[in-house]
Protein backbone atom coordinates (compact mmCIF):
# COMPACT_ATOMS: atom_id res chain seq x y z
CA UNK A 1 0.00 0.00 0.00
CA UNK A 2 1.57 3.63 -0.63
CA UNK A 3 2.34 5.92 1.44
CA UNK A 4 -0.16 7.94 3.34
CA UNK A 5 -3.27 6.25 1.69
CA UNK A 6 -5.20 5.97 5.29
CA UNK A 7 -7.62 8.71 5.49
CA UNK A 8 -9.83 8.19 8.55
CA UNK A 9 -8.85 4.67 9.77
CA UNK A 10 -5.00 5.16 11.10
CA UNK A 11 -2.86 4.13 13.96
CA UNK A 12 -1.06 6.51 16.09
CA UNK A 13 2.01 5.39 14.89
CA UNK A 14 0.84 6.23 11.71
CA UNK A 15 -0.53 9.36 12.16
CA UNK A 16 3.05 10.24 13.72
CA UNK A 17 4.93 9.65 9.96
CA UNK A 18 2.45 11.65 8.60
CA UNK A 19 2.53 14.29 11.04
CA UNK A 20 6.46 14.81 10.46
CA UNK A 21 6.10 14.53 6.74
CA UNK A 22 3.20 17.50 6.56
CA UNK A 23 5.45 19.78 9.61
CA UNK A 24 8.54 19.38 7.04
CA UNK A 25 6.67 19.92 3.78
CA UNK A 26 5.44 23.21 5.72
CA UNK A 27 8.73 24.25 6.40
CA UNK A 28 9.34 24.05 2.32
CA UNK A 29 6.46 25.61 0.91
CA UNK A 30 9.00 29.06 0.49
CA UNK A 31 11.16 26.62 -2.02
CA UNK A 32 7.63 25.12 -3.43
CA UNK A 33 6.41 28.38 -4.30
CA UNK A 34 9.67 29.89 -5.71
CA UNK A 35 9.95 26.62 -7.94
CA UNK A 36 5.94 27.25 -9.03
CA UNK A 37 6.78 30.61 -9.94
CA UNK A 38 9.68 29.93 -11.73
CA UNK A 39 7.59 27.37 -13.80
CA UNK A 40 5.11 29.83 -14.50
CA UNK A 41 7.43 32.50 -15.99
CA UNK A 42 8.47 29.51 -18.56
CA UNK A 43 5.42 29.37 -19.72
CA UNK A 44 3.61 32.58 -19.21
CA UNK A 45 0.28 34.01 -19.43
CA UNK A 46 -2.29 34.28 -22.08
CA UNK A 47 -4.70 36.82 -21.50
CA UNK A 48 -7.42 38.35 -24.11
CA UNK A 49 -8.81 41.92 -24.27
CA UNK A 50 -12.66 42.06 -24.41
CA UNK A 51 -14.12 45.34 -25.70
CA UNK A 52 -16.27 47.12 -24.12
CA UNK A 53 -19.95 48.46 -24.88
CA UNK A 54 -19.72 52.17 -25.13
CA UNK A 55 -23.35 52.76 -24.26
CA UNK A 56 -22.96 50.80 -20.99
CA UNK A 57 -19.85 50.48 -20.19
CA UNK A 58 -20.03 46.72 -19.61
CA UNK A 59 -17.80 43.74 -21.26
CA UNK A 60 -18.73 42.63 -24.56
CA UNK A 61 -17.70 38.80 -25.80
CA UNK A 62 -15.95 40.85 -28.76
CA UNK A 63 -12.43 39.94 -28.19
CA UNK A 64 -9.58 42.77 -29.95
CA UNK A 65 -7.00 41.45 -28.82
CA UNK A 66 -4.24 39.11 -26.97
CA UNK A 67 -2.04 40.17 -24.26
CA UNK A 68 0.98 37.68 -22.99
CA UNK A 69 1.66 38.33 -19.24
CA UNK A 70 5.04 37.34 -19.10
CA UNK A 71 8.82 37.31 -20.98
CA UNK A 72 8.85 37.57 -24.81
CA UNK A 73 10.94 34.17 -24.59
CA UNK A 74 8.34 32.62 -22.37
CA UNK A 75 6.83 29.02 -23.91
CA UNK A 76 3.10 30.26 -24.87
CA UNK A 77 4.81 33.47 -26.29
CA UNK A 78 6.86 31.45 -28.69
CA UNK A 79 3.90 28.98 -29.64
CA UNK A 80 1.78 32.52 -30.77
CA UNK A 81 4.61 33.43 -32.81
CA UNK A 82 5.05 30.60 -34.62
CA UNK A 83 1.18 29.80 -34.73
CA UNK A 84 0.94 33.98 -36.48
CA UNK A 85 3.86 33.60 -38.57
CA UNK A 86 1.98 29.93 -40.25
CA UNK A 87 -1.11 32.43 -40.99
CA UNK A 88 -3.00 32.17 -37.60
CA UNK A 89 -4.98 33.89 -36.09
CA UNK A 90 -4.37 34.52 -32.01
CA UNK A 91 -8.30 34.99 -31.48
CA UNK A 92 -9.44 31.69 -33.45
CA UNK A 93 -7.38 29.93 -30.46
CA UNK A 94 -9.99 29.92 -27.30
CA UNK A 95 -11.86 32.13 -25.31
CA UNK A 96 -9.64 32.18 -22.36
CA UNK A 97 -11.70 32.97 -19.78
CA UNK A 98 -10.24 33.76 -15.84
CA UNK A 99 -13.80 34.33 -14.59
CA UNK A 100 -12.01 33.93 -10.83
CA UNK A 101 -8.78 36.47 -11.77
CA UNK A 102 -8.25 38.16 -8.87
CA UNK A 103 -5.54 40.37 -10.51
CA UNK A 104 -7.90 42.45 -13.16
CA UNK A 105 -11.47 41.44 -13.13
CA UNK A 106 -13.46 43.44 -15.00
CA UNK A 107 -10.92 45.55 -16.92
CA UNK A 108 -11.22 44.30 -20.22
CA UNK A 109 -8.76 41.46 -19.48
CA UNK A 110 -11.48 38.45 -18.28
CA UNK A 111 -15.05 38.76 -17.71
CA UNK A 112 -15.66 40.08 -14.16
CA UNK A 113 -15.71 37.89 -11.03
CA UNK A 114 -17.97 35.08 -10.37
CA UNK A 115 -19.08 34.87 -14.38
CA UNK A 116 -20.14 31.53 -15.83
CA UNK A 117 -20.92 30.38 -19.16
CA UNK A 118 -22.69 26.93 -20.53
CA UNK A 119 -23.09 25.84 -24.29
CA UNK A 120 -26.43 24.61 -25.42
CA UNK A 121 -27.14 21.06 -23.95
CA UNK A 122 -28.21 17.75 -26.54
CA UNK A 123 -31.51 17.97 -25.27
CA UNK A 124 -32.47 21.18 -23.86
CA UNK A 125 -33.91 24.13 -25.36
CA UNK A 126 -31.84 26.94 -23.49
CA UNK A 127 -29.80 28.79 -25.28
CA UNK A 128 -25.48 29.28 -23.82
CA UNK A 129 -24.03 32.52 -22.94
CA UNK A 130 -21.95 32.59 -25.82
CA UNK A 131 -22.49 34.21 -28.35
CA UNK A 132 -21.04 32.04 -30.66
CA UNK A 133 -22.28 28.88 -29.51
CA UNK A 134 -26.58 30.25 -29.52
CA UNK A 135 -28.50 27.65 -30.71
CA UNK A 136 -30.96 30.78 -31.59
CA UNK A 137 -28.97 31.62 -34.34
CA UNK A 138 -29.98 28.89 -36.50
CA UNK A 139 -33.19 29.00 -35.24
CA UNK A 140 -32.86 26.97 -32.02
CA UNK A 141 -33.17 22.81 -31.66
CA UNK A 142 -34.09 21.86 -34.93
CA UNK A 143 -33.44 19.26 -38.06
CA UNK A 144 -30.94 21.53 -40.50
CA UNK A 145 -29.87 19.09 -42.70
CA UNK A 146 -26.77 19.47 -41.56
CA UNK A 147 -25.31 16.45 -43.21
CA UNK A 148 -25.13 18.11 -46.62
CA UNK A 149 -22.71 20.63 -45.82
CA UNK A 150 -20.74 18.42 -43.50
CA UNK A 151 -20.28 16.05 -46.24
CA UNK A 152 -18.80 18.78 -48.86
CA UNK A 153 -17.22 20.13 -45.67
CA UNK A 154 -14.98 16.91 -45.18
CA UNK A 155 -14.02 16.55 -48.58
CA UNK A 156 -12.06 19.91 -48.42
CA UNK A 157 -10.93 19.27 -45.31
CA UNK A 158 -9.79 16.04 -46.34
CA UNK A 159 -6.77 16.92 -48.42
CA UNK A 160 -5.42 19.77 -46.36
CA UNK A 161 -5.65 17.62 -42.56
CA UNK A 162 -2.22 17.43 -42.57
CA UNK A 163 -1.14 20.64 -42.86
CA UNK A 164 -4.68 21.65 -40.32
CA UNK A 165 -2.76 19.81 -37.95
CA UNK A 166 0.72 21.29 -38.13
CA UNK A 167 -0.01 24.50 -38.72
CA UNK A 168 -3.33 25.04 -36.62
CA UNK A 169 -4.63 22.20 -34.14
CA UNK A 170 -1.10 21.07 -32.80
CA UNK A 171 -0.10 24.41 -32.13
CA UNK A 172 -3.31 24.96 -30.53
CA UNK A 173 -3.52 22.10 -28.39
CA UNK A 174 -0.07 23.16 -27.45
CA UNK A 175 -0.97 26.67 -25.80
CA UNK A 176 -4.37 25.51 -24.23
CA UNK A 177 -2.48 22.73 -22.23
CA UNK A 178 0.16 25.30 -21.05
CA UNK A 179 -2.52 27.78 -20.42
CA UNK A 180 -4.25 24.79 -18.09
CA UNK A 181 -0.70 23.97 -16.21
CA UNK A 182 -0.28 27.76 -15.59
CA UNK A 183 -3.77 27.81 -14.01
CA UNK A 184 -3.12 24.46 -11.56
CA UNK A 185 -0.34 25.75 -10.70
CA UNK A 186 -2.01 28.55 -9.56
CA UNK A 187 -4.32 26.62 -7.83
CA UNK A 188 -1.49 24.43 -5.99
CA UNK A 189 0.54 28.21 -4.57
CA UNK A 190 -3.22 28.70 -3.38
CA UNK A 191 -3.81 25.35 -1.75
CA UNK A 192 -0.16 25.80 -0.49
CA UNK A 193 -0.80 29.38 1.02
CA UNK A 194 -3.68 28.42 2.87
CA UNK A 195 -2.57 25.62 4.41
CA UNK A 196 0.81 27.09 5.43
CA UNK A 197 -0.56 30.20 5.96
CA UNK A 198 2.41 31.29 3.65
CA UNK A 199 4.94 31.04 5.60
CA UNK A 200 8.31 31.68 3.94
CA UNK A 201 6.17 32.71 1.14
CA UNK A 202 5.96 35.73 -1.33
CA UNK A 203 2.13 35.07 -0.94
CA UNK A 204 -0.42 36.81 1.43
CA UNK A 205 -2.34 34.90 3.69
CA UNK A 206 -5.54 36.42 4.59
CA UNK A 207 -8.77 35.62 6.29
CA UNK A 208 -11.07 37.09 3.48
CA UNK A 209 -9.78 34.44 1.16
CA UNK A 210 -8.95 31.17 3.85
CA UNK A 211 -9.87 29.55 7.39
CA UNK A 212 -7.54 29.86 9.97
CA UNK A 213 -9.66 26.13 11.13
CA UNK A 214 -8.38 24.58 7.68
CA UNK A 215 -4.49 25.38 8.16
CA UNK A 216 -1.72 22.96 8.92
CA UNK A 217 -1.15 24.16 13.01
CA UNK A 218 -4.99 23.60 14.19
CA UNK A 219 -5.52 20.36 12.58
CA UNK A 220 -2.32 19.23 13.67
CA UNK A 221 -3.13 20.35 17.19
CA UNK A 222 -6.54 18.67 16.52
CA UNK A 223 -5.40 14.99 16.06
CA UNK A 224 -3.01 15.18 18.14
CA UNK A 225 -5.43 16.50 21.18
CA UNK A 226 -7.31 13.97 20.20
CA UNK A 227 -4.60 11.27 20.71
CA UNK A 228 -3.33 12.37 23.62
CA UNK A 229 -4.03 15.38 26.48
CA UNK A 230 -2.87 18.77 26.03
CA UNK A 231 -0.92 20.01 28.65
CA UNK A 232 -1.60 23.64 30.59
CA UNK A 233 0.56 25.75 28.23
CA UNK A 234 -1.11 23.84 24.97
CA UNK A 235 1.51 21.40 23.64
CA UNK A 236 0.62 17.80 23.55
CA UNK A 237 3.52 15.28 24.49
CA UNK A 238 3.80 12.37 22.37
CA UNK A 239 3.31 10.20 25.53
CA UNK A 240 0.91 12.56 27.53
CA UNK A 241 -2.34 10.97 28.56
CA UNK A 242 -4.59 9.81 26.27
CA UNK A 243 -6.97 12.19 24.67
CA UNK A 244 -10.63 12.42 26.67
CA UNK A 245 -12.03 12.04 23.23
CA UNK A 246 -10.12 9.84 21.80
CA UNK A 247 -12.98 6.94 22.47
CA UNK A 248 -15.35 8.52 20.36
CA UNK A 249 -13.30 7.59 17.44
CA UNK A 250 -12.85 3.96 17.20
CA UNK A 251 -11.11 4.61 14.04
CA UNK A 252 -8.03 5.86 15.71
CA UNK A 253 -6.41 3.17 17.00
CA UNK A 254 -3.68 2.24 19.34
CA UNK A 255 -0.44 0.94 18.30
CA UNK A 256 -0.04 -3.11 19.31
CA UNK A 257 1.55 -3.08 22.97
CA UNK A 258 4.63 -4.93 22.49
CA UNK A 259 5.77 -2.40 19.71
CA UNK A 260 6.23 -4.17 16.78
CA UNK A 261 3.75 -1.13 15.27
CA UNK A 262 5.86 1.44 16.66
CA UNK A 263 8.75 1.96 14.09
CA UNK A 264 6.54 1.83 10.71
CA UNK A 265 3.89 3.60 8.98
CA UNK A 266 2.05 0.49 7.38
Amino acid sequence: MPSFTFNDTFRESQWRAFRQFVLDERRDAGAREASILAEQRRIGKVRLLYATDPSTGELTQRRIGVVIDGSPTCAVAKLMQAYILLGGNPLDISMFLYPNDLECPDKGFAYPVGFSYSLQGGEGDADANIEKYKPSRVGGTRETQSEIIATNMDLLRRWTRQEMYQKRILIEERIIKLSDLYEQLDQEREAIVGATQAAGMKAIYSTDRFQDGQTVPVLVYLIDSTYREADADGRVPPNGEVGESLGQFPMLLSDSEDGSESNNAL
